[in-house]
């Protein structure tokens, strides 16, 4: 998949959860976990049309784990 595709759906994602542009700063090793974790439950779940809501559910659990 296309890193920069995939940032841009995680950054739109980050934009549900917060309300200014500037809280969506993550540091280069967030970035990673994040795309991991995405990439990874993709690749298990064979699930690339379900992309968006794998995409969901990383990033709500970054925000309630944190």
């Amino acid at each position: 998949m296309n890193r920069s595709l995939l940032r841009k759906m995680i950054l739109r994602t980050l934009k549900d959860y917060l309300w200014d542009e500037e809280d969506c700063v993550l540091t280069e090793q967030e970035w990673d976990q994040l795309e991991m974790k995405i990439m990874e439950q993709i690749t298990e779940e064979d699930q690339e049309e379900a992309m968006y809501a794998i995409i969901q559910d990383v990033v709500y659990d970054y925000f309630t784990n944190k």
